[in-house]
Formats: C-alpha cells, sequence, structure tokens
C-alpha cells in the first residue's frame, strides 16, 4: 500500500484565519510554522472580518500570493471549503442567492385530542440534502478558487477539507429536539427503494410497532444515501475532476448510536471520501473504535492516507506529554496525517479562548515543538504495521442500532463528545460494541471494522475470504445486534470457509486468555545514581514576569483592575499588554499612549507613574463595536505574589484565593516557581548548579531530573545542548565523550500556558477539555455532569512549575 499508510507521520497546522489579510504577516507566520516543524497548512477562515471580502478578487489575489510562497518554501497548502463551519454556505453566499432554501424536519407530538401525530418543521438554512443548493456552494468556493487564483497556485493546492456536514445543517435536530432530519423528496425516495407509501409508517420511526424496526432501517439508510448524494458525492466529484484530494470528518463519530442521528453510518459516507478523516477532540485518547474506521475504510478503498483534525478543545494546559500519549494513540490505529487544531493567525481574546490551544504559535513551549515532532516520528516508525493481514474484521451492528432507535431518547447525549448513551436497547446495543472493541484492542487483535450493509453491498466471497475493496479477512467477528438483509450471509461465509465468530466464542478462537490490565503493568527502577550535586540550583528568573488583569466593568464599559505594590518601587520598566485594541488606557490616572506590536496593544508604563506609589490602578475604555472585556497583562521585572496561600488542587495543580499584589523580592524557590512569584509567567526560568558526573560503571549514560513540574525543559551541561526533554521520561542521554568530573549543569524550565491563559477560575481549573463557554462560567457540555451550573469559583488554578533533583543511570 502507499506512502500515506505507512507509521511516518506527517503535521499540518489548521491554520485560523481570523483577521485581515496582509501578505507579509501570513508569509511570516507560515514561516514560523515551518520552522516548528509542520509540513502544511489547512487555510480556514474561521472568524474571518471579511477584509478584504470573502471568496472576492481581492481575498483571492493574496491567498494566490501565500500558496506561492507555501510552494517556495516546501509547505503543503490545502483549503477548508467554508468560512466557519459546517461546510456548505460559502460563508452565508449560498442562502443570500437563494433565501428560499429550507432545511426540514418531522416530530411526533401530541395535539389538543391528546393524540399524537407527525409534526413538519422548517427553518430558513441550507440543507445537505439538498443538492443544488450544494451546486452553488461548490460553484461560489471550489469553482472560485479555481478560477480567481493564479493557476500556478490553485495548481498548487493539494486539496479540500470539508467539516462536519450532517443532516440538515448539522445542528443536531435529533440530539437537540427528538426531531427527525427531512426533506419533501423521502416519500418518493422510499417509495421507489421500498414500493410502499412512506407516510403511514412515519409514526413507526417514534413508537415501537409492527414493522417498525424494518422501516426505521430504511429510514436511516435512506436519509444516508441522501447526505451522500445531496453534498459529499458531488464535491467528491468536483475534487476528482479538478485533480484534487478531497478530506473532510463528520459530525458524532465516538460510537454508532452517535453517528446515526447526525450522518447515519460513517462507514458509508467516509467511504466515497478520497482521504478519510476523523474529529479526535480533547487532550486523552478516547475509544479504540472511531479512529480504526478511518484506517479500516483506507485500507479497502485503497487510499492512500488518512487524516485527523486533532486535539482541538484540549485546553491551554497541553504539554508535550499528553501530546505525545494522544498523538502515538492514533498513530497506533493507522493514522499518519495531523492537523493540529488550531494555529491562530491573530491571538484576540476570542481565539484565546476559541477550543484552545493555538498550537504552536501561541503555546510556552513552542521552541521545543521541532524536537517533539521529530520524537514523535521516530516513536511512530516503530509501532506495529497495520498494512499487514489482520486478525478479524468486527462487524458494527449499524443497523441494530437503527432498528431499536427512538429519537426523543437520543436527547441525554452529550452533543461533543456522545457520551451519556442511553441504556435502552439501541444504546445498549452501541455500549456493548464498544466494549468488545475494547476487548480485542487489549488482548492485542489487529483488528479491522465494517458494518452490516458493506458486507452485503460490497463484500465478495472467495477462496476462503471475505473481501472487501482491496482487504481480505478469514475471520469476521459479528457484534450482538447485526441484522442482515440477506439472512443466509453469515451460513454462506461459513460455508465458503470463513470463521464466523461471535461475542461468546472468539477469545477461545484466538487462544486468549482473560485480559488483566495487572499483566501490562512493570516495575521500573534506577540502576544506580552517578551524581553529587556539589550546590544547589541557582535561578536565573524569567527576562519578565506576567500578571493577568481581571478587570471590573463599571455600568459605563470602562475597566479597571487594582493592585497593591508590597514597596514602594522605583525603576520599574513595565507594560501593560492587550490582546484587542481598546480607545484609551490609563495607570494611576495618566493617559498612555498605545502602540501596535506583532499583534498586541502594548502601553508602556512611565516609571515616574510607579516610582512611590503604594498602588497601581489600571483603567481601560474599550472600543464601541470591540471586545467587551480583552484579554490583557501587565509585563515587567517583578513578582506577583498571593496574599492567600497555595494549597494542591491535585497532583498537577496548585490553587489560591489571592488576591495577587506586586514585590521586589528576589526570593525564589526553583522547587515552587508558582508560590515564589511566577503564577501566570510565560517565559521559561533557567536554574543551574555544578555537578560531579563519576560516568564508571554508568549503564546507558542517562541523565534524568528529578521532581519536576513543568512542560518541557532544555538541558545544556557546561553550555553544550543536551536536548530537550518532557514527562513522565525527564531524561537526556550524554554523548560518548563526555568523562568523569564536575560540570555545569544548565535547566531551562518551560511552563504550562494554561497559567497564562487559563480559564483561572473555573472550579476544575486545568480540564482536558476546555470550551468557549468555560471561560464565561456557563455549564456546558465540556464540563463534568456534576459541576456546579455557574463553573467559575473564588478560587485561582495554576498548573505547578518547579525542578528538585537529578540522577545519572
Amino acid at each position: 500500500m502507499g506512502y500515506g499508510m505507512s507509521n511516518e507521520l506527517k503535521f499540518l497546522g489548521f491554520w485560523a484565519i481570523n483577521d485581515s489579510l496582509d501578505s507579509k504577516r501570513l508569509r511570516s507566520q507560515l514561516d514560523g510554522l515551518k520552522a516548528s516543524g509542520l509540513e502544511g497548512v489547512i487555510f480556514h477562515p474561521r472568524f474571518y472580518p471579511n477584509d478584504p471580502v470573502y471568496m472576492s478578487p481581492a481575498y483571492l489575489d493574496v491567498v494566490s500570493d501565500i500558496i506561492l510562497y507555501s510552494k517556495s518554501i516546501g509547505m503543503a497548502f490545502w483549503i477548508y471549503d467554508e468560512d466557519g463551519w459546517p461546510s456548505g454556505t460559502a460563508g452565508g453566499q449560498v442562502l443570500a442567492r437563494r433565501p428560499d432554501l429550507r432545511c426540514e424536519w418531522i416530530s411526533y407530538e401530541q395535539g389538543a385530542g391528546g393524540e399524537y401525530g407527525i409534526a413538519c418543521g422548517s427553518k430558513t438554512a441550507v440543507s445537505s440534502f439538498d443538492n443544488e443548493a450544494t451546486a452553488l456552494f461548490i460553484e461560489i468556493t471550489h469553482e472560485g478558487y479555481r478560477r480567481g487564483l493564479k493557476p500556478e497556485a490553485f495548481d498548487y493546492v493539494t486539496g479540500f477539507f470539508t467539516d462536519e456536514v450532517a443532516f440538515l445543517d448539522g445542528h443536531g435536530i435529533t440530539v437537540n429536539h427528538g426531531a427527525l432530519p427531512w426533506d419533501s423528496r423521502f416519500p418518493a425516495l422510499y417509495e421507489e427503494r421500498y414500493d410502499e407509501k412512506l407516510e403511514p409508517l412515519l409514526p413507526l420511526l417514534f413508537e415501537d410497532g409492527e414493522g417498525s424496526r424494518q422501516i426505521r432501517v430504511r429510514y436511516w439508510e435512506m436519509a444516508t444515501d441522501a447526505l451522500i448524494e445531496g453534498f459529499y458525492k458531488p464535491v467528491q466529484h468536483w475534487c476528482a475532476a479538478n485533480g484534487k484530494k478531497f478530506t473532510g470528518h463528520l459530525k458524532g463519530e465516538e460510537n454508532p448510536f452517535f453517528q446515526l442521528s447526525y450522518s447515519g453510518s460513517a462507514f458509508q459516507v467516509l467511504k466515497g471520501i478520497e482521504t478519510p478523516a476523523i474529529d479526535a477532540l480533547e487532550r486523552y485518547p478516547g475509544n479504540n473504535f472511531y479512529p480504526r474506521i478511518v484506517h479500516s475504510i483506507a485500507m479497502q478503498q485503497g487510499r492512500d492516507g488518512v487524516l485527523v483534525e486533532a486535539m482541538g478543545g484540549s485546553g491551554w494546559g497541553v504539554s508535550p506529554e499528553s501530546f505525545t500519549d494522544y498523538v502515538l494513540w492514533l498513530a497506533g490505529h493507522g493514522v499518519e496525517t495531523f492537523t493540529l487544531h488550531l494555529n491562530q493567525l491573530q491571538l484576540k481574546t476570542q481565539a484565546i479562548h476559541d477550543w484552545p490551544p493555538s498550537m504552536p504559535s501561541h503555546i510556552t513551549w513552542r521552541d521545543g515543538f521541532p524536537a517533539l515532532l521529530a520524537s514523535l516520528k521516530e516513536k511512530a516508525a516503530g509501532l506495529p504495521d497495520l498494512r499487514s493481514e489482520p486478525d478479524v474484521l468486527i462487524v458494527t451492528p449499524t443497523r441494530g442500532v437503527m432498528a431499536s432507535f427512538v429519537p426523543v431518547e437520543a436527547m441525554v447525549i452529550n452533543e461533543h463528545d456522545g457520551s451519556g448513551v442511553p441504556d435502552n436497547e439501541s444504546g445498549l446495543i452501541s455500549k456493548r460494541f464498544l466494549s468488545l472493541v475494547e476487548q480485542c484492542r487489549e488482548a492485542g487483535l489487529h483488528y479491522e471494522l465494517s458494518e452490516e450493509r458493506t458486507i452485503e453491498e460490497d463484500g465478495i466471497v472467495a477462496n476462503g475470504k471475505l473481501r472487501i475493496g482491496r482487504r481480505e479477512y478469514g475471520s469476521v467477528l459479528l457484534a450482538d445486534g447485526c441484522m442482515w438483509e440477506d439472512r443466509g450471509l453469515v451460513s454462506k461465509l461459513r460455508d465458503a470457509g470463513i470463521r464466523v465468530l461471535g461475542e461468546g466464542d472468539w477469545r477461545q478462537a484466538f487462544r486468549l486468555e482473560a485480559f488483566s490490565a495487572s499483566d501490562e503493568v512493570g516495575a521500573m527502577g534506577i540502576a544506580g545514581t552517578h551524581v553529587a550535586t556539589e550546590t544547589e540550583w541557582n535561578l536565573q528568573a524569567p527576562e519578565s514576569n506576567l500578571l493577568f488583569a481581571e478587570f471590573d466593568a463599571a455600568a459605563d464599559g470602562t475597566l479597571s483592575v487594582e493592585w497593591e505594590l508590597e514597596q514602594p518601587i522605583a525603576g520599574a520598566d513595565w507594560s501593560f499588554i492587550l490582546h484587542d485594541p481598546v480607545d484609551e488606557v490609563s495607570a494611576n490616572g495618566n493617559a498612555l499612549p498605545i502602540a501596535e506590536e506583532n499583534g498586541l496593544y502594548v502601553a508602556r508604563i512611565p516609571e515616574q507613574i510607579v516610582s512611590g506609589s503604594q498602588s497601581l490602578r489600571i483603567e481601560a475604555r474599550p472600543l464601541k463595536d470591540g471586545e467587551r472585556i480583552p484579554v490583557s497583562f501587565l509585563r515587567g521585572s517583578f513578582g506577583v505574589k498571593s496574599v492567600s496561600a497555595y494549597h494542591e488542587k491535585d497532583s498537577r495543580q496548585l490553587r489560591t484565593k489571592g488576591p495577587f499584589h506586586l514585590s521586589m523580592s528576589d526570593q525564589a524557590d526553583p522547587a515552587d516557581l508558582i508560590a515564589s512569584g511566577y503564577p501566570f509567567a510565560d517565559l521559561p526560568a533557567v536554574v543551574t548548579r555544578q555537578i560531579r558526573l563519576d560516568l564508571e560503571g554508568a549503564e546507558d549514560r542517562t541523565l534524568i531530573l528529578s521532581d519536576v513540574h513543568a512542560d518541557a525543559a532544555l538541558v545544556r551541561l557546561d553550555g553544550r545542548e543536551l536536548g530537550w526533554t518532557w514527562g513522565p521520561e525527564w531524561s537526556v542521554q550524554l554523548p560518548s565523550d563526555f568523562v568523569s568530573g564536575e560540570y555545569e549543569l544548565s535547566v531551562t524550565l518551560y511552563p504550562s500556558t494554561f497559567n497564562k491563559f487559563g480559564p483561572h477560575r473555573h472550579v476544575d481549573g486545568d480540564r482536558y477539555l476546555t470550551s468557549p463557554a468555560q471561560y464565561a462560567g456557563t455549564k456546558n457540555f465540556a464540563d463534568r455532569p456534576d459541576a456546579p451550573e455557574q463553573t467559575l469559583g473564588d478560587e485561582w488554578h495554576f498548573v505547578k512549575w518547579g525542578i528538585g533533583g537529578v540522577k545519572l543511570v
């Protein structure tokens, strides 16, 4: 199979174009992305201010320029096919040209007489079932790029990315309202396909009755096909005709129950996408079903790669350690092209809150990003090669979920990740299936996935194997709940010599013992300590410090924040920095000039304003139509001390009630840089100490840092760079030319980006999932179910930062 299905990882940036287009600025950021180790970008207008107008000649001229610059520096260039998301509206232009377009749905409601019946609803919106709307979308967007870009620029474009196109306009009519997607053509389509009228059967989609299981399967498969015909197939055909790759992911991929309400069958939709993709958000590995879908489809369809939109909403607390775990989990499922969500062009307040992080441009440890990607590529090369013949094909019970699905019962699930699946028949089929997949994963089986319909329509039995496209399977594992139109299919598979297994006998068939997690747990010991520390750590503080401005807003919109000074301060060189423009800023009643510097708005505070003062009061007046409360910081050479003590939140976090005051104390503990005065710092600290190395008998010459709390560290010995390190290893190798003796060890410690951008007051602090609503304190699907309705508390949270010791093994 081709290059794309190997373990050679590629990394792209999901490039959020959220500000006016300027070629010089775009080129500069593209240079930075290349230097960080990325191999390309997906150009993604997102909260784009329409300057120049989206898809206008002026817009396309700038895009042409940046494409050709991308070509000149060897960066791949994909185009995201929308201004915002989900795809299909052309930034509102489709609806502007066709205001008659409608999205329709049906629901089951109680009438005035107490009897239930079918009710119809609709709204003005672009429906993904409407191929005329899709044709207009393609004309405006895809054809717009083809005709409007310079020919050499269009030729260089790798392909187009489409995002979360689902039933209707993708906004969860079933999950949110208990209704079903509808199109006026459905009755004719159904009658043509099944030779019976659909309208009399509609109540069976909502309540059980004679024939309800069959009608539901037929309805959902028809709706899936209508989605494919209405949107995905026309876009794929255009891309193929114009020599462009086509990639995209669905909404609701995480489990069969979740998939159903948004796209019907991911297997049916994704097999028609040239480069099938998934959306893998958050920070920690998820279930082992949905990443394997795209790998399976790619192998079956002979695709040369798969793609993932990764880590959206994983929060500013993402570290190299969590990044590594996540990437290797996906790479272990055959995913090889990673699109990192997001990299913001302009880090406005809205962008800071927009499903963070902005990676790699705005994370504290971005200097280590090239080393991180190189490490991941090396580790991925050692993963099992999933191009080899699989042990088993697991059949997803998509029809089983369809047959027992009751729309109103889907309203309990989390619309972000599909958790909260109910314990009804349909939900339990989905849950048991996920459990089966996890068991196969734990048992070490090389499995691929399909579903009932694909096997019936695309499967070919030959030479004792079931062939789907280019892939052959000698063993087929049927999950509970599978349904077949061809009731003799399973017997045909067995008669052909194919091993057909059920949930009760698959372990015996593969001669597997019951899996126990303890079987994989090993003990890691230290062979011996060969480092004598001659001195304590010496701290070189960050070049400058930060203090987050938690504004109070007056009735007229004026913002203010005031900090006490621990003692009168002289010689201060401080600045007030805002992430959005404002009308004016003052310090202790003195108006300050504001200058734009590298996308930030900087007001320098003259020394005489602070000198001799007992406090510093900042006031700001937002722009009339601007950001109401811009993220802002005081930057300078000072310490930030909390009046209240710090306490452990958990193994990673500290918490304090504050408030904070400014200090000129230079006493700091390298083991706890947060309490020492650097809770909001975004620049690294450097710690040094004299050590004596005894390299006689050292087994592998590994220098290990101990008791480290940081995102990453850069290690030097006598000024010689030994490399980057991060958890859990916190180690570097000593080159062979180092001999026993005394050296100066220098460790540059990088703090968590969460400490800068928060949300500091969220009750859980640094979560694995961060949505925009968590900055506002509004409980939403990104919060734990038992979180309070108002999720901002009275304590500040910070990720620990500091270092203890060092050893050599």
